[in-house]
C-alpha cells in the first residue's frame, strides 16, 4: 500500500452549490482560535469559494482550472471517501481464507465478520457493531468490536476476475437522538429484539473542556459543537473517537 492509497477525497460544493468539484481533503489541522478554526484544507482544481486560496505549487500563479489549496467549511463537502479497492484471484483468496461477506477491521480485533450492517449501541452509548465468530454455516455472536478505535467496513464479493475487496471507513460517531436499545443481548447467543429506546447525548473533549454536541453531519463528516453561545463546526477527521463522551438514558 502506498501513501496515495490513503488519500481522502470529497465533493466540494462552491458558490451555494452551483459549482461542484472533486477535491482532496488534506491531513492538516488549523490552529485553535485561529481564523481557520473549524475549516478543513482541500486541494483541487481551483476550488472556487475556498478561503485563503493559493497555488499548490508556490512557483506557479493561481489560475482557473489549475490545482490549488484552500480552506473550506466542511459543511460544503459531501460524499467523503478513501479509495481502497483490491481485486484478488480466486487462488489468492483461497490461500488467504477470504470468503464473500461483510467484515470489519479494527486495530484490536483484526478482521472479523459482522452481523450485517446494523450498528448497535454499546453500554455507554457509543455505536458498536456486533462481531460474529465460528464457521460461516454456524456463526455465533461474539463480543462487540472496540468502541474506542477506528473501524473500517470491508465488503468482499465475487467478480469475474476473482474476489473484490472494498474497504470504507466507518464513522465512530453517533448523532445525539433517540435510538433502539438491545439490553437483552447475551454474548454467545443470536441478537435479541429491542427492549425499548434510549436517548443519547454527546460531548466532545477539546483542550480539556467538554463541549456539547448539537448534531453530527455524516455526509459532510462534520461535528457541530456548542462553544459559548455559538455553534462551531469541527471536521470529524480531527476528533479522535476517544474524545467523544456519550450518555444514554432510557427514553
Amino acid at each position: 500500500m502506498t501513501i496515495s492509497d490513503l488519500r481522502t477525497f470529497a465533493t466540494f460544493d462552491g458558490h451555494g452549490g452551483k459549482v461542484s468539484k472533486r477535491v482532496e481533503v488534506l491531513d492538516h489541522e488549523p490552529s485553535a482560535g485561529g481564523p481557520y478554526e473549524g475549516l478543513v484544507a482541500v486541494r483541487g482544481e481551483h476550488p472556487l469559494g475556498a478561503i485563503d486560496e493559493r497555488a499548490a505549487d508556490e512557483s506557479a500563479s493561481l489560475a482557473r482550472g489549475a490545482e490549488s489549496i484552500g480552506w473550506v467549511d466542511p459543511a460544503t463537502l459531501r460524499d467523503w471517501y478513501r479509495q481502497d479497492r483490491v481485486v484478488v484471484s480466486r487462488l489468492e483468496a483461497r490461500r488467504s481464507g477470504l470468503e464473500p461477506g461483510t467484515y470489519a477491521d479494527s486495530r484490536g480485533r483484526g478482521r472479523v465478520r459482522i452481523d450485517g450492517l446494523e450498528a448497535r449501541l454499546a453500554p455507554d452509548g457509543r455505536p458498536a457493531f456486533r462481531a460474529l465468530a465460528g464457521s460461516g454455516e454456524a456463526p455465533v455472536v461474539d463480543v462487540p468490536l472496540p468502541t474506542d478505535q477506528a473501524v473500517r467496513l470491508v465488503a468482499v464479493r465475487t467478480v469475474d476476475e476473482g474476489l473484490e475487496i472494498v474497504t470504507t471507513p466507518v464513522s465512530p460517531f453517533l448523532s445525539p437522538g433517540r435510538y433502539p436499545a438491545f439490553g437483552d443481548d447475551v454474548v454467545g447467543l443470536p441478537p435479541r429484539p429491542t427492549t425499548g429506546y434510549v436517548s443519547v447525548s454527546a460531548a466532545v473533549l477539546l483542550d480539556g473542556v467538554l463541549h456539547e454536541v448539537e448534531r453530527i453531519d455524516e455526509r459532510a463528516a462534520t461535528i457541530h459543537v456548542r462553544r459559548g453561545d455559538r455553534t462551531v463546526p469541527i471536521a470529524a477527521s480531527a476528533v479522535g473517537a476517544d474524545l467523544v463522551r456519550y450518555t444514554a438514558v432510557p427514553a
